[in-house]
């Protein structure tokens, strides 16, 4: 059983970030460390504003005592993060550990815009944080922030992801989330010099979550071997089918992130198939 660290916020109502990434990586038998980033009453859409605990004070301790009691992680999923000084804190962290495998989602903002809070010092740290990644996963938005290139709702691809994989280490990996070709939506990488893409149709709706949901699958996916085109389809696949389970449960609100039980017994089929 690997030892998966997962940092990101925890909000007690939403089923996003670490409620959606503890089950998911729990069902493909990683032992996961959750290392909440932040505590919120609930996620930041449709709620209202939230209770919100800063953690910026604990996490040094928590790297602290982790060093002291010599606990090592094989793979590390990076998400929200919050802050300048947190930003580097975990990167200081990360590059003193021996990962096999290390995702960073770069949670900056959406549909061209930073969200509240965050400006471009906070950009800054987050291209600091990706530097030791094996894998990214911005969103277009986040793309477009990364490499200050005018926000595109339909960007020229292949120079978005060389302008990514320009700020990357060798061999590491940029793959754009949310993006749109014709009725599909998925995701985009290189691949021997030329842009590949993975989607599926496009459902109808908004549901929190999908984002994080989607990372914990992949970095899932790669932490136990499989080949990144396989895991990019697996997991663009399992997140349709998820929001589609979402769909056919009729729910009144779609503030509570997507339903995740289809998607988790996929997850515990994958071993059978």
């Amino acid at each position: 059983m690997s030892a998966m660290l997962v940092a990101e916020d925890l909000s007690a109502v939403g089923g996003i970030s670490l409620s959606a990434a503890v089950p998911v990586l729990t069902a493909m038998d990683y032992q996961v460390a959750a290392l909440p980033t932040s505590l919120l009453s609930t996620h930041t859409s449709g709620y209202g504003t939230p209770a919100i605990v800063d953690l910026s004070a604990w996490l040094p301790q928590v790297f602290k005592h982790w060093t002291t009691a010599q606990l090592d992680f094989q793979q590390a999923l990076i998400g929200y993060v919050g802050s300048v000084a947190l930003c580097q804190l975990l990167t200081d962290y990360l590059t003193k550990q021996s990962l096999e495998l290390l995702v960073v989602d770069p949670v900056l903002g959406d549909l061209g815009r930073l969200y509240d809070g965050f400006d471009a010092a906070y950009v800054a740290a987050m291209r600091q944080l990706i530097k030791p990644a094996d894998v990214i996963l911005p969103n277009v938005t986040e793309a477009c922030l990364l490499t200050g290139t005018p926000y595109q709702s339909q960007p020229e691809l292949m120079t978005l992801l060389q302008q990514l994989q320009q700020q990357l280490k060798p061999g590491a990996q940029a793959i754009i989330t949310d993006v749109t070709q014709d009725d599909q939506i998925g995701c985009a990488w290189l691949a021997n010099g030329q842009v590949q893409f993975s989607g599926q149709r496009r459902l109808p709706g908004h549901y929190n979550g999908t984002g994080d949901t989607l990372a914990a699958v992949l970095a899932g996916l790669l932490g136990r071997g499989y080949p990144l085109e396989r895991s990019i389809r697996l997991a663009n696949r399992m997140l349709n089918q998820a929001v589609a389970a979402t769909l056919a449960q009729h729910r009144t609100s779609e503030r509570q992130g997507i339903a995740l039980s289809g998607l988790l017994r996929e997850i515990l089929a994958l071993d059978q198939a």
